[in-house]
């Protein structure tokens, strides 16, 4: 009986001792994996802060597009602009002849 409880013994002393490494490396994992939790964290709130600014890019060129007008307008704006300053001068030309 003596040999019995010596060899459960033995066992649980191995049994524990493996215990003991696994704990220890799940602790050393679980460290890393807060570690890479952090750094994940971190990169995460650089690209939200990135689309944010992005975003907002987009919201002013969306606005600028909508105020600057495109190529076809520009030119159809200063034929306007010209044939008015025509008329302007044809006005200011018949006021002369009539003083």
């Amino acid at each position: 009986m003596a040999t019995e409880l010596t060899e459960q013994l033995t066992r649980l002393g191995h049994k524990s001792e493996l215990l003991v490494m696994r704990y220890s490396t799940l602790q050393s994992e679980n460290v890393r994996l807060r570690e890479e939790l952090h750094e994940l964290k971190a990169e995460l709130a650089a690209a939200r802060a990135e689309v944010e600014k992005l975003n907002i890019d987009n919201e002013y060129l969306r606005v600028s597009s909508a105020i600057a007008p495109d190529t076809e307008t520009a030119i159809k704006t200063r034929e306007i602009l010209s044939d008015l300053v025509r008329e302007i001068d044809a006005c200011v030309a018949d006021l002369k002849k009539e003083l």
